[in-house]
């Protein structure tokens, strides 16, 4: 058995319902980049492709949008959420907002069972990473930093946190996919320690640390992206300019008229 296969987490068990299983196929689809950024959700076209019924996808749907990944106008298709290269520094500044002051209650109040907890989604995500499955990484990601939060004993703090990185989980997931860092040390080991040692102070400041290496990933993959296409029209602009006479010779004749045909 993988550890896909006994991963923890809601989002990796099987789903319960038929709105369950809609909520899940929509939501790993937006997270992977199948249902890109901005792009409306048809429910005629979302029914064909994931064989939903109109019922369940509804209230996936709603689901989804309480949780950040879709936006749903009133009166007007819903659409995929996106966030924009301008509001990634805003998105976390949000987060040290919220997760600092979290991992500094949790350090005081969090239980040797939450630890325990702690330390075996750290161990599943990077064997998830070694294995490949970064989707499921990534939700276990985010099912450790909520489990975080709610160790500080407030829901309104451990809801915010969870919806603020439903808003994030496409970002980590395309991080993961396109940079593909590999570490020797667990990418939460500092965070669970100053956790381990009720230092709120400490666990505040490795939460900080933690959320900035995030972003400074974010950064580089905003700077690939956009060189990618700088190389591509160097490429083109370096080109050696084709030579006319050479392009002349090479150019096909015209064909000679047929000869004239005599009359008799």
């Amino acid at each position: 058995m993988t550890i896909a296969q006994r991963s923890l987490g809601a989002v990796h068990e099987p789903p319960r319902t038929k709105t369950d299983a809609a909520y899940r196929a929509l939501r790993r689809a937006i997270v992977t980049g199948e249902i890109g950024p901005n792009e409306p959700l048809d429910e005629n076209i979302l029914q064909q492709r994931y064989q939903l019924g109109r019922t369940p996808l509804r209230e996936a749907l709603k689901r989804l949008a309480r949780e950040q990944f879709v936006t749903w106008p009133v009166h007007s298709t819903p659409y995929v959420r996106g966030v924009s290269a301008d509001e990634l520094t805003s998105l976390y500044q949000t987060r040290i907002i919220l997760e600092e002051p979290a991992s500094r209650i949790a350090a005081a109040a969090i239980t040797d069972a939450q630890l325990d907890r702690l330390d075996k989604i750290s161990v599943q995500i990077e064997e998830l990473i070694a294995e490949g499955e970064i989707y499921l990484a990534v939700e276990s990601d985010h099912a450790l930093h909520l489990a975080i939060a709610q160790s500080s004993g407030n829901r309104f703090l451990a809801e915010a946190v969870s919806n603020l990185n439903c808003g994030s989980l496409r970002l980590w997931y395309t991080a993961h996919e396109r940079l593909q860092d590999q570490t020797q040390t667990p990418r939460h080991s500092h965070l669970i320690e100053a956790l381990r040692s009720r230092d709120p102070e400490r666990a505040a400041e490795e939460t900080r640390r933690h959320i900035l290496r995030s972003h400074q990933r974010q950064i580089t993959l905003q700077a690939q992206s956009a060189i990618a296409p700088l190389a591509a029209t160097a490429s083109l602009a370096s080109a050696p300019a084709p030579d006319p006479a050479q392009a002349q010779a090479e150019a096909p004749r015209p064909a000679a008229p047929p000869a004239p045909r005599m009359s008799r």
